[in-house]
């Protein structure tokens, strides 16, 4: 601040406000300026404005910082902070045109103050707002007609002029909107569609849960809605030129009034825009193709986890040894057998023992006949028991089988971050906002891996998703609730895997110009139905919908089975066949080599004879 703006101040502050009277306007303007937050900058004609008592009242106000400028150019304020309050004094409305090329539409307020005013002068007042409001979009301007000792404000909806009584009476204005039009910007996304005339660029219809709450937030506020032809890039996000592109320029430029399509809750790099109470939440995953499907003749082998094979075979190691140690103990114990076995039986070596009691344990253990009995009783105990314990794992076993012919089942996919990373597999997005932060940042190597992989493709006649479910080899990013609404058939019929562990949790919200008159209104709608469970109603009817719809589509219902019962055919039980054609083989050779040898003993003997 200037020597000469500051002696104006220290002027003005040593003023005879004390003396002055506390009128209706100063009421009025004292609530209004405690209400608003920021600072107030006072635009003088001249230093003889600080004689006059609505500037000798606004400072004396404590509520905010207060800044003086004299003989300003009103026309430019590039350089004005967007977050603060300005006061104007004329003399008449005509003088009030000398600042509207600096009527930007930022986050302050604006109060004006006329001197002369006259019941003659209503319609050129009324035409001056209405050419305020239709030319620069601007509501957020006070006007104090200082010899009616009156406060007023516009109401571009009825197209009057209307008293202020308090600080609510702004936002009251936007409560009813009298059926006006609004521009409101909506896109195929998650919760929401759009049925339109590509020819003539015009929306036809909506629907989705975004819709619905539009609707109903246009119901209650009494507003149109007037939907404009969206972008290709739907949600867009800042360019490298520093321009922006979708939803996000639109609102950056004021070419759209709400955005009733839901955005992250994040920064896009512009302060034009902002966001409205939280509506849901969403995470942001990964998914890559679907891993291979385990052929029939070998998906036995994969019927149990890996932990009860290991299992099966101790178990049955274990039980050799078991019945090995019980056989040492009897016959060095000398325990009496049930059975008196010939003196030839007895008399076999410890090395036959062995063998023929493993053979027999593995018998009893893939529950097959056992041929002889041992012939002691701790031994048949133990047997008895084995068989017990055998029973159950048999009847894991064929349950397991049983489900993975009506189950399918894959080879195993990348189900954390880390997996994907050793993958090598570069990661694909198609929105230029999932390069923002969804990795970037983290003090995680594997984040900053992943973040490094990351390339940003266009979508053309094929999606990203068909392609990862077609080729594989690379990841794609997307909302969680995008494969459960829009591409839930890739993972209903098992084309494409969703990585559990998800980088990005966000809150959703709709996206307004900064600032907008609705914001308010439009938020204490959006948190009663969020807090009566009507979003969620609308997100879950939305989600059944979508799992209702893959009935629509015949090639997927043939991938899936739907409607056919699961008919075991000689492919299913390819490895039961190649089991028993090698036993057969290695049987046949095994009566080959014995009856060779039993000839060549029988000539042998001859020779010695």
């Amino acid at each position: 601040m200037s020597t000469t703006l500051q002696l104006i101040m220290l002027a003005l502050v040593g003023g005879s406000w004390g003396q002055a009277n506390n009128t209706d306007y100063k009421r009025v303007l004292s609530a209004v300026l405690g209400h608003l937050e920021g600072g107030l900058e006072l635009h003088l004609r001249n230093a003889e404005d600080g004689d006059r008592g609505i500037v000798q009242f606004l400072l004396e106000q404590k509520t905010s910082s207060l800044t003086i400028t004299l003989n300003q150019d009103h026309n430019d304020q590039s350089k004005a902070d967007t977050a603060r309050h300005h006061f104007y004094l004329f003399e008449e409305v005509e003088h009030v045109g000398r600042i509207l090329g600096g009527l930007h539409n930022t986050g302050g307020f604006y109060i004006i103050a006329l001197e002369r005013h006259s019941p003659a002068d209503e319609d050129l007042l009324l035409d001056l707002m209405d050419h305020i409001w239709l030319k620069h979009g601007h509501s957020r301007i006070y006007y104090v007609l200082l010899n009616e000792d009156n406060v007023v404000l516009y109401n571009p909806f009825r197209k009057t002029v209307q008293e202020v009584n308090g600080t609510r009476t702004y936002n009251r204005i936007y409560q009813n909107l009298q059926g006006y039009p609004l521009r409101i910007y909506i896109f195929d996304s998650v919760y929401s569609s759009v049925v339109g005339d590509g020819a003539s660029q015009k929306v036809l219809s909506v629907a989705g849960a975004d819709s619905k709450l539009a609707k109903t937030v246009a119901k209650h506020l009494n507003f149109t809605l007037d939907f404009l032809w969206p972008d290709d890039e739907f949600f867009g996000g800042r360019l490298a030129d520093g321009s922006y592109s979708g939803g996000v320029g639109r609102a950056h430029r004021g070419e759209v009034d709400i955005i009733f399509a839901g955005f992250f809750i994040k920064d896009y790099l512009t302060n034009q825009i902002q966001f409205s109470a939280a509506v849901y939440m969403d995470d942001l995953c990964l998914y890559v193709q679907k891993a291979q499907r385990i052929p029939q003749s070998i998906l036995p082998l994969f019927a149990v986890h890996t932990d009860v094979w290991l299992c099966f075979l101790l178990v049955g190691t274990l039980g050799s040894l078991v019945w090995l140690l019980l056989r040492m103990f009897n016959l060095l114990l000398c325990i009496e057998e049930i059975e008196h076995r010939s003196h030839r039986a007895r008399k076999i070596g410890l090395v036959t023992t062995a063998r023929r009691i493993f053979i027999d344990t593995w018998v009893v253990w893939v529950r097959v006949n056992v041929v002889r009995f041992p012939p002691f009783h701790s031994e048949r105990i133990f047997v008895a028991s084995l068989c017990l314990v055998s029973v159950i794992f048999g009847a894991l076993l064929e349950s397991s089988l049983a489900t993975v012919y009506i189950r399918p089942l894959y080879y195993r996919d990348p189900n954390t971050l880390k997996e994907l990373d050793d993958s090598g597999m570069p990661i694909y997005i198609k929105h230029p906002a999932f390069k923002d932060d969804l990795f970037y940042g983290s003090d995680s190597e594997v984040y900053r891996r992943l973040d490094a992989k990351m390339l940003l493709v266009a979508e053309g006649e094929e999606r990203l998703i068909q392609m990862i479910s077609k080729r594989g080899h690379f990841a794609g990013v997307t909302r969680s609730a995008s494969l459960e609404l829009i591409d839930i058939r890739y993972v209903m019929t098992n084309k494409v895997h969703k990585i559990p562990e998800c980088p990005k949790n966000y809150h959703i919200a709709y996206v307004l110009p900064r600032p907008s008159p609705y914001l308010e209104n439009v938020n204490h709608i959006i948190l009663r139905l969020v807090a009566a469970g009507i979003m969620n109603l609308w997100t879950g009817e939305t989600k059944e919908r979508a799992k209702w719809s893959i009935q629509r589509f015949p090639e997927y219902l043939a991938e899936l089975g739907v409607g056919r019962w699961k008919v075991l055919t000689l492919s299913d039980v390819q490895l039961a066949f190649y089991a028993l054609a090698i036993g057969c083989l290695l049987s046949g050779a095994v009566c080959l080599a014995e009856i060779k040898l039993t000839s060549c003993l029988r000539k042998s003997k001859k020779v010695h004879l």
